[in-house]
């Protein structure tokens, strides 16, 4: 068991308010208010209606706890962006403009944090970034960009366009401008299993470098689940820590760190039947430990301590279903384990928490 360390503040789900498949969060401070960007996209898998493929926004005024949509596209990417306030003034964001003729990884500006404009682009080059299996890539992901102290960029993005079994990876990009980018094969992430999603890189508020990677993997023997995978680096990413496990799992990670001192993590996920999610968490220490263990399709069990089975809620943040009243629970000492069964014909469970106590820590 992991101490679980993050507690859920908020989520906004799919096929609401007239919009799509909403995805990839990315979280912007502006003065007293807090932005939530956001891809409104199609997802085949259900028909879907109004989604345009493009960013628009949430706002918030509590620090992340409640949400408002925002009106109209307020950049004009087609893909999820990376998002922040720029040293010199003002905000900056990337994301690729599509091309029938080549993507396009796009800086764009605004003076508002609000709407943002379109500034140059690059086509990067693709073949020196490689997995552990000597795979070259072929398509990136989204880009995750910081500024580095010398001024210099320094990027991030998942080999998006491999066929199963994955193995992606994530490849290094520096700029001297946040324009032109130089892929720097030294930098690749090429681990021994799949980075699922798009690794979050962010500089937190102590000036240290973060990265989050979405690794899922189940212990072959046990089918123990880890959480997001956690590296950090002191010296401008020139060297990094050995990895360690935040206490939960998610997609799209995307961090920020709020002027009242807050730590936010926000991130996504999916559900075959009702589409993507926003979700916020903030870290906070609780009393509480837990495990998940899980087969992909079927079934997840939680043991969890330092909780009473009253304080212990199941639930479905993409659809958002309280399941606790479908699963079992069991005691075993001072722990508790909770098992819940995916419906008939279900498509995966990576959208079903557990949210424990009235702050609602999160596993």
């Amino acid at each position: 068991m992991v101490a679980l360390n993050y507690v859920l503040l908020s989520t906004v789900i799919s096929q609401q308010s007239g919009l799509g498949n909403i995805s990839d969060p990315a979280l912007l401070q502006v003065g007293n208010k807090l932005r939530m960007f956001f891809k409104n996209g199609n997802e085949s898998q259900i028909g879907l209606s109004g989604f345009d493929n493009k960013i628009h926004s949430y706002v918030s005024s509590d620090n992340g706890k409640t949400w408002a949509l925002e009106s109209g596209v307020k950049i004009d990417a087609g893909s999820p962006v990376s998002v922040q306030a720029a040293s010199t003034g003002g905000y900056e964001a990337w994301g690729w403009v599509l091309s029938p003729n080549g993507d396009k990884m796009t800086k764009f500006t605004s003076s508002d944090g609000e709407t943002f404009t379109a500034g140059s682009g690059l086509i990067p080059v693709l073949n020196s970034c490689k997995n552990v299996n000597g795979v070259s890539t072929t398509k990136f992901g989204d880009f995750q960009v910081i500024k580095l102290l010398n001024g210099t960029f320094l990027a991030f993005a998942q080999n998006s366009n491999e066929t199963p079994p994955y193995m992606r990876h994530a490849c290094g990009f520096t700029s001297p401008d946040g324009i032109t980018w130089t892929l720097d094969a030294a930098k690749t992430v090429a681990l021994q299993y799949d980075i699922q999603t798009n690794p979050e890189t962010y500089r937190n508020a102590s000036g240290v470098i973060e990265q989050i990677f979405p690794v899922f993997r189940l212990d072959p023997s046990t089918n123990l689940a880890t959480g997001l995978q956690f590296r950090t680096s002191t010296n401008e990413g020139l060297s990094w820590s050995d990895f360690s496990e935040l206490s939960f799992f998610a997609a799209d990670p995307d961090r920020l760190d709020l002027s009242n001192g807050d730590s936010l993590l926000a991130f996504g996920g999916f559900d075959h039947g009702q589409g993507g999610l926003l979700a916020v968490a903030k870290k906070s220490a609780t009393n509480y430990k837990a495990s998940r263990t899980e087969n992909f399709f079927e079934w997840i069990t939680w043991t969890i301590s330092g909780a009473s089975q009253s304080d212990i809620k199941i639930k479905n943040l993409c659809t958002n279903k309280d399941l606790t009243s479908s699963v079992k629970f069991a005691t075993s000492g001072s722990n508790i384990s909770v098992t819940y069964t995916a419906p008939a014909g279900g498509k995966g469970n990576s959208c079903v928490y557990a949210l424990i106590g009235a702050e609602q820590a999160i596993k």
